[in-house]
């Protein structure tokens, strides 16, 4: 799902960052979009029926700028442009269409 995800959004040509390189848990994609607001497309997601997270994952209630995205250094740009989509064994290929699909048109 991940990799459909990812191929997806790359063939969309919209310049993302998958944070986390290629060792992270099964499941959990954390992008970050340059100059995008993590905010809004939250909140536009999730008037699309689609949830995703901004921020840590274990300090979810917190909007600031995640202490794991200023550890990793990541430009502050990028970072409040941060998204992090959980996929499970419930979602479908369907899910993840709609995923991205949604991300496209909030970001172009």
């Amino acid at each position: 799902m991940e990799r459909q995800l990812l191929d997806t959004l790359r063939k969309s040509h919209i310049p993302f960052v998958r944070n986390g390189g290629d060792n992270t848990l099964p499941g959990l994609v954390s992008l970050s979009f340059n100059g995008a607001d993590g905010e809004a497309i939250l909140h536009r997601m999730d008037l699309m029926g689609i949830c995703i997270s901004t921020g840590s994952a274990c300090n979810s209630v917190n909007a600031d700028i995640s202490h794991v995205l200023k550890a990793i250094r990541l430009n502050e740009k990028l970072a409040g442009g941060t998204i992090r989509i959980s996929l499970g064994k419930n979602n479908t290929a369907e899910d993840v269409d709609s995923i991205v699909n949604a991300l496209i048109k909030i970001l172009r």
